[in-house]
C-alpha cells in the first residue's frame, strides 16, 4: 500500500514529477505523477521512499542513514553509520546526498535504535509546499 496525497495543483501550476513536498514543519515527500490540475504526492511514510539524513549533534561527521516510512507513527534509519554518538531527541535533517533532497530539511527526532518521529503530522496536512529548486 503506498501512502499518498492527491492536491489540486498540477503541470499547469508548474508541478514537476520528483518535485520536494515540504511544510513549515519539514519533509512531506515527493511528487510521484503530475496532470495538467493534480499532482500525487508519495509521502515520507510510503516504505518505498528513501531519504539521505543525518542525525544533528555536535560531531564533525554526524551520523547519516537512509531514512524511509515504516508506519504512520514512525520513520526508521537504515544503515545507519556512527549511530553510537545520536543522542536521543537530535534533529534528523536531509543530508543533501544523492541529489534529489536539498540539504537541511527537517524530517523527525530520532528516538533510538534507527527509531525517528516525523516531524510532520501528516493526519493533519492541509497546505503543503511544491518546491521549485533551482
Amino acid at each position: 500500500t503506498h501512502e499518498t496525497i492527491r492536491v489540486d495543483k498540477g503541470s499547469l501550476d508548474g508541478g514537476k514529477k520528483g518535485a520536494v513536498v515540504s511544510v513549515p514543519e519539514g519533509l512531506v515527500g515527493r511528487v510521484s505523477d503530475v496532470t495538467l490540475h493534480t499532482s500525487e504526492i508519495t509521502l515520507l511514510t510510503d516504505p518505498t521512499v528513501r531519504v539521505s539524513c543525518e542525525i544533528e549533534t555536535e560531531a564533525p561527521n554526524p551520523p547519516r542513514g537512509i531514512l524511509s516510512g515504516a508506519s504512520s507513527e514512525y520513520l526508521v534509519l537504515k544503515h545507519l553509520v556512527r549511530a553510537t554518538s545520536a543522542p536521543p531527541r537530535s534533529r534528523v535533517i536531509t543530508s543533501g546526498f544523492g541529489g534529489v533532497f536539498p540539504r537541511g530539511l527537517e524530517v523527525g527526532t530520532y528516538i533510538s535504535d534507527g527509531q525517528v518521529m516525523p516531524a510532520v503530522d501528516f493526519a493533519t496536512l492541509e497546505d503543503v509546499f511544491i518546491r521549485r529548486e533551482k
